[in-house]
Order: structure tokens, then sequence, then C-alpha cells
């Protein structure tokens, strides 16, 4: 894989990892709101899932979490790193 593939799989997951909190974070019980929190998720396991074909797993963990990821410093992540 390279660099480019890495970067463009890296910003997929970031932009993901933006948008869903901000979809729920605007729940309102619209229409529109509803579907806003719809794509947000469809779309990040699409990167998700993208990244975790080519990279495997513990390659995305390792990748997420160096794009400053909302999780990457919670007590269950160190944890689980221990």
């Amino acid at each position: 894989m390279t660099m480019i593939e890495r970067e463009v799989l890296a910003e997929e997951l970031r932009r993901g990892e933006v948008a869903l909190p901000r979809a729920y974070a605007t729940m309102d019980g619209s229409a529109e709101s509803r579907t806003r929190l719809a794509r947000a998720k469809a779309e990040y396991r699409r990167a998700e899932t993208a990244a975790l074909h080519v990279l495997g797993a513990e390659e995305v963990l390792k990748l997420v979490e160096t794009q400053d990821s909302l999780c990457a410093n919670t007590p269950v992540q160190e944890a689980l790193r221990e």
C-alpha cells in the first residue's frame, strides 16, 4: 500500500469520526437529522470496511490513533493496549 493510499484511508476515517458525533449532536427528531445520521453512519462504515479490508484490524487501529482519534486515549483503549 502506498503512502498516498494510506493518507486517503486516514482522511476518510477522520471525516467519519468527525461527522458521526456531529450528526448525533444535531439530532432533533426531524427527517433531515435522521437522514444526516444515517448517511454519517453509512459513510463511516464504508471507510472502516475499506480500511479493514486493505490494512487489517490492527493496522487500522494504529492508523486511526495516529490521526488523533476521539477514542484514542480512552481508558478502554489504554486497557486494550496493555
